[in-house]
């Protein structure tokens, strides 16, 4: 019976009753090929163009090896081919380590002639393996913990479970996150959808800054002024403004020699003055809803003295 090799590593099997006295020869090799398999490392160059890997029977190869450091100079995307074995009835599989340290900036592929691929960044290690007719990428999960000590660059991450991260966490790019009810105010990640949904209507403000606060077609209600601040009205129209004039506290103790609440309503915010000829001896009534001012002029036509006196809610001034 002769001789036939693994599918995988070409490593040869001796047929029954043959190489009587050389039989150790083949197997010393045969055990050197195994080493190369399990801890053999190779430098692999490419020069833009696709790279196949040697592989023979029974000898040392460059498909053999675990470890491949790949380096040489690339212009684009080019593949390292894996060749199926041929030796045994099926193709070969196997595990690698790849290292992509060429030049250009380029990823690397890693594949048989056909099938699909595992694409490897530039300046990455990669751990790959075959089945003879597709190649996959080796570490797609992890069992239990997983400790990353120095910098995780991550592309294209989902996340299905809890995310913990500790420290200072620096986000560049656009980072997206679901969007939250606006009432939600536990420690959720604020999104643009978010704080327009809030901001759309003022709400409760229960504290502010010192900074200004501008406040278009809404309304302030329980507005406490404490600590000699001031608060400065204007452009009210027919709105009102309501004090309360507590003594003691640091704001408002009077308006007008007015103590409590002292509400200011209806400041003639859009009034202009009027020339009106008015009788003597007849009343009339401010019906702008809005305070006056009065001016008196008092001409008389005979040039003698002449006097005039106008009269509010009984008042003479």
């Amino acid at each position: 019976m002769s001789s036939t090799y693994t599918s995988s590593l070409q490593i040869q099997q001796i047929g029954n009753g043959e190489q009587s006295g050389t039989w150790g020869t083949t197997t010393n090799t045969n055990m050197a090929l195994v080493d190369q398999a399990v801890a053999g490392a190779v430098t692999i160059t490419m020069s833009n163009a696709n790279r196949t890997l040697t592989q023979t029977n029974g000898t040392s190869d460059e498909a053999r090896n675990m470890v491949l450091e790949v380096v040489g100079t690339n212009s684009g995307v080019y593949q390292i081919i894996v060749p199926y074995g041929t030796g045994g009835a099926g193709t070969g599989s196997k595990m690698y380590l790849v290292s992509n340290n060429t030049t250009g900036g380029y990823a690397i592929t890693i594949g048989y002639a056909s099938g699909s691929t595992v694409s490897i960044p530039n300046g990455y290690i990669a751990t790959v393996f075959g089945d003879g007719t597709n190649f996959f990428s080796a570490n797609t999960t992890s069992a239990g913990a997983f400790n990353v000590n120095g910098t995780l660059t991550a592309s294209g991450v989902a996340d299905v479970g809890n995310l913990s991260v500790s420290g200072t966490t620096t986000l560049t790019g656009t980072a997206t996150a679901p969007t939250v009810t606006s009432t939600d105010s536990s420690t959720n990640i604020a999104t643009t959808a978010f704080v327009k949904s809030v901001t759309g209507t003022l709400g409760t403000m229960s504290t502010q800054n010192a900074n200004a606060v501008a406040i278009t077609g809404g309304t302030m209600s329980g507005v406490t002024v404490s600590g000699g601040n001031a608060i400065t009205t204007s452009n009210i129209g027919s709105q009102s403004v309501s004090f309360a004039t507590t003594a003691g506290n640091g704001g408002v103790t009077s308006v007008n020699g007015n103590t409590g609440t002292v509400t200011v309503s209806s400041l003639g915010v859009g009034q202009t003055w009027q020339t009106v000829t008015r009788n003597s001896g007849t009343t009339y009534y401010n019906t702008t809803g809005k305070p006056i001012v009065c001016v008196l002029n008092c001409n008389s036509s005979s040039g003698s003295v002449a006097t005039a006196q106008i009269t509010v809610d009984g008042v003479t001034v």
